[in-house]
């Protein structure tokens, strides 16, 4: 079973409570805010760094082909767009010393600071996962430290949709050290950590958030690929279409059950982040008092609704036994989903900024 400890011997440090959350990233780094004194919603910070996209990518992985449908964005520039937007400064730290690592970790964990860490979540010993399951792109952050071997994790659910409740839970520091060097593809963590000076906080205002939503305009509408924003809705519909062809039945019913976890339960909000989006404009709109993003806040909403339809479909891929209507019918939404979005980026583009 997941461990879900919310009482945790090893205690946290102060003003570092186990938050709910959607995305990994996002609820990490709303704890390192919420630490600091300057608490931003989740959805603000996914939405100020430009951070939901979409994406369809081919790859091999363990010698099988793996379609990736995933719906976040900017991944290259997202803490620093974020950074820029609150004046925050973020520095993102890898290395291949793993005991480079672990000696910045407990620096900053002696001065009781809490960190985010990236880690391979397969090797994380409160998930419950299959066995040789790896993604290294997961994040988490350490709050706690015994002094001696024992790290105390702050971590949201791995399984459900939508917001995931938050948890403390132990680590040793030798587990921890195995995640955070994990060489296993994909996205391998390479000891990733983030360090934050907060002296220039500022709290995000109108040109922020309208900077930060032309930027996701421009992703959508004009993608440097077919893959990306719009379009990719258009090429996955497409090649939807062919997988039944192009896939033999095993790696078929596993990538059509991956749509069901990229879009639904993988740390995404719940369709596909267009929720978290939707609430990002909801909030927006009234920070900014920029009406015109409640209407395309809700364009997201229904977005959100179709794509969740699309991930139900396949819930329960590895033993249906109607697979091409059912693809026939993701495929459609898809297409439905481009056109909606499409309508809702164009009225963000044609709003007016002062």
């Amino acid at each position: 079973m997941q461990a879900t400890a919310t009482t945790p011997t090893l205690a946290p440090f102060a003003n570092c409570p186990a938050l709910d959350g959607c995305h990994c990233i996002t609820a990490s780094l709303a704890k390192i805010f919420h630490h600091a004194g300057h608490p931003v919603s989740e959805d603000m910070l996914l939405g100020l760094g430009a951070g939901m996209g979409f994406i369809y990518w081919q790859m091999k992985l363990a010698g099988e082909t793996m379609i990736f449908v995933g719906g976040r964005g900017n991944l290259k520039g997202f803490y620093q767009d974020l950074a820029r937007r609150t004046g925050v400064h973020i520095a993102e730290k890898t290395t291949s010393s793993a005991k480079k690592a672990e000696e910045a970790l407990l620096r900053s964990l002696a001065a009781q600071r809490p960190v985010f860490l990236g880690a391979d979540m397969g090797l994380l010993p409160w998930f419950d996962l299959p066995a040789g399951y790896h993604f290294g792109g997961h994040a988490f952050v350490a709050c706690g430290y015994d002094g001696h071997q024992t790290i105390l994790g702050a971590d949201v659910e791995q399984k459900a949709a939508g917001i995931k409740k938050g948890f403390y839970a132990p680590i040793t520091l030798d587990q921890l050290r195995k995640a955070r060097n994990s060489p296993f593809k994909p996205f391998p963590p390479q000891n990733l950590w983030l360090e934050f000076d907060f002296s220039g906080f500022h709290a995000p205002g109108r040109k922020e958030i309208a900077e930060s939503i032309a930027q996701a305009v421009d992703a959508h509408l004009n993608p440097p690929i077919k893959n990306f924003g719009v379009s990719g809705m258009r090429h996955t519909a497409s090649q939807l279409l062919k997988w039944p062809s192009l896939f033999n039945d095993n790696e078929l019913r596993m990538n059509l059950f991956n749509l069901y976890i990229f879009i639904e339960i993988g740390g995404t909000g719940g369709g596909c982040f267009r929720s978290m989006y939707a609430r990002f404009l909801d909030e927006s709109s009234r920070t900014a008092r920029m009406p015109a993003l409640a209407q395309a806040a809700e364009s997201f909403r229904e977005s959100a609704r179709r794509f969740t339809s699309i991930a139900m479909l396949f819930e329960h891929a590895a033993t249906a036994a109607d697979l091409r209507p059912r693809i026939q019918t993701a495929a459609e939404t898809f297409r439905q989903i481009a056109e909606l979005e499409e309508q809702a980026w164009r009225l963000l583009q044609k709003s007016t900024w002062p």
